[in-house]
């Protein structure tokens, strides 16, 4: 802690928040990197902002707080909002997401726009700053002086001790984006569901050139020969002998016009090129989110990366280059005796074990299980097709709760309003992709869950792309780690992470594969996360203090039979 300010919003630290408000002090005051596994609960967001804050006050510099989505933004200002000194602290959206005239704004096609007034914009800043507020209560306060709201938010982040913002602002292949190297105040960084950020980062650096039937443009016979070679990886050198042959001028030449040729000789051997005949693309896929990632960093007076998924901490600092990272794995805050955690090893989803039988004996043993557990469950599965063959199979055995399932059609509000089942007055059990928006992206009634089940260990299915990453990662990583397996497991921690969320809820988790088991996956779960053994119907009725009374399974052609124990 510098000095004797001391910024922490709450009288006193929890189990595990008082390690980890230390370890950010420490590494703030320090301008070193911190990686931490920090549970759901531990209130990771309040330690954050605390010791960056105190630090950067100190110095006079700034703290720049990144999150991935915008839902996550009002978290961190109602922390601040709890601190006992006023923050200057801007919320900072994207452009359009800012702007009152939405797509049909001016400054969007080069004119001026008529809050673009550089006096009230000056004013709305200063406001801006005064104390900490939404973005759109920031937007309101800004439309009310008549000032552009994202040209305000801009100019009041020069001046701020705290912005908030999305990855894309530091990590984006952004024009317009938060900037470390220019700036002459120390900055902090601190990054919030960290796990997410090497998808980002590649996602933001990637492209698909799609081919338009009967396009005339001077490239399409050169990207209509790559494709006549099959579905394979395309060297990078291949662009400049094929625009030779076709008489084409060099790449250097149409960098400035072409922005997939730009993008092709920009990202040069730190991504890989991929030809898919069948849909006539090519996809530039970045490999490298190292790269970026240290160019940040080394810019950055301190940085602090955190998620409740990020175990163990060292393969994440590997993967991203932070090798002098201090990595740190803190405790749930909860109480270990209300949750029960099982593995189930008699079922599971290996791709080339997936038949009708296989799936059946899944949605039997789900079906079984969740007749131990009152209240309403959440299962995910490894994808859509598997979760439609596992819902088939539960709507023939007649389920005594509400079944439902995720659709990849549904839009925001679809998804809002089965979430919103959840609290309603009858039981549920719903199906969801573990990759899709439930496991972390949409908001669930507080306490609704009484168990997460997790069908098989998701693995992300092979590809030239996939290999390729893999191959280079363990460069980073070595062969302590399979990285494979440590991304999959991030995506169960999360979904295990909905379980329990606070401090009286109370629930199971149940991860369905005999893979969970294997010795490389149980080195790299949390220490908190230990199975309990036992016959898990019998283990969920003790613990949920339900019957023993029946159970029942499901014959071939479909009929139901009960069975007494």
């Amino acid at each position: 802690m510098n000095g004797d300010m001391d910024l922490f919003p709450f009288p006193s630290a929890r189990r595990g928040q008082a390690d980890f408000l230390l370890d950010a002090r420490n590494c703030a005051a320090e301008g070193k990197v911190l990686v931490a596994h920090a549970p759901t609960g531990l209130g990771k967001t309040a330690v954050a902002l605390a010791a960056s804050l105190e630090t950067t006050l100190h110095d006079g510099g700034r703290t720049v707080f990144l999150t991935p989505r915008q839902s996550q933004h009002r978290a961190v200002i109602e922390t601040v909002k709890m601190m006992p000194r006023n923050i200057g602290t801007v919320d900072l959206l994207s452009r359009d997401s800012m702007c009152p005239l939405g797509p049909r704004s001016p400054c969007l096609e080069g004119k001026r726009c008529h809050l673009q007034a550089d006096g009230k914009i000056t004013q709305s800043a200063r406001e801006i700053l005064s104390r900490p507020m939404h973005a759109q209560e920031l937007v309101a306060l800004c439309l009310r002086r008549g000032a552009c709201p994202y040209l305000s938010a801009k100019m009041a982040s020069s001046g701020a001790d705290l912005v908030v913002g999305d990855v894309s602002r530091v990590f984006g292949n952004l024009p317009d984006v938060i900037r470390f190297r220019s700036s002459s105040r120390k900055q902090h960084l601190v990054m919030d569901e960290a796990h997410n950020l090497p998808a980002r980062i590649m996602d933001a650096f990637s492209r698909d050139l799609v081919l338009e039937p009967g396009s005339d443009h001077p490239l399409q016979a050169v990207w209509k020969e790559m494709l006549s070679r099959g579905h394979r990886m395309i060297p990078c050198g291949e662009l400049r002998s094929l625009l030779d042959r076709h008489g084409l001028p060099e790449p250097e030449d149409l960098v400035d016009t072409d922005q997939m040729v730009g993008d092709w000789m920009r990202l040069g051997e730190a991504a890989v090129r991929v030809a898919y005949p069948n849909e006539g693309k090519i996809s530039l896929r970045f490999m490298e989110p190292d790269l970026v990632v240290r160019n940040i960093v080394q810019e950055c007076h301190g940085a602090i990366f955190m998620s409740g998924t990020l175990h163990p901490p060292e393969v994440f600092a590997s993967r991203l280059g932070l090798t002098d990272a201090i990595c740190r794995s803190y405790p749930s805050p909860f109480d270990p005796s209300r949750r029960l955690a099982l593995a189930v090893p008699d079922v599971g989803t290996r791709f080339r074990d997936r038949c009708r039988q296989t799936t059946l004996e899944m949605a039997l043993r789900i079906g079984e299980l969740c007749e131990r557990i009152p209240g309403n469950v959440l299962v995910f599965l490894p994808s859509y097709v598997y979760m439609r063959a596992v819902h088939r199979t539960l709507r023939r055995l007649g389920q005594r709760k509400m079944l439902l399932s995720e659709s990849p059609l549904m839009g925001k509000a679809d998804r809002d309003g089965l979430a919103d089942m959840l609290g309603g007055g009858r039981e549920v059990l719903m199906l969801c992709n573990i990759r899709g928006s439930f496991s972390e992206g949409v908001d669930l009634p507080a306490g609704c869950l009484s168990a997460v089940m997790i069908a098989g260990l998701p693995l992300t299915p092979p590809s030239l792309e996939r290999k390729e990453l893999l191959a280079r990662a363990s460069r980073n990583i070595g062969d302590g780690h399979d990285l494979e397996t440590y991304e999959a497991l991030s995506r169960v921690l999360q979904a295990c992470g909905r379980a329990i969320r606070r401090e009286e809820d109370r629930a199971a988790v149940i991860l369905l594969d005999p893979r969970y088991l294997e010795r490389k996956v149980l080195r790299m779960l949390p220490p908190d996360l230990r199975f309990t053994e036992g016959d898990p119907a019998e283990l969920l009725s003790e613990f949920f203090g339900t019957p023993l009374e029946t159970a029942w399974k499901l014959q071939q052609e479909g009929e139901r039979i009960i069975t007494g124990h």
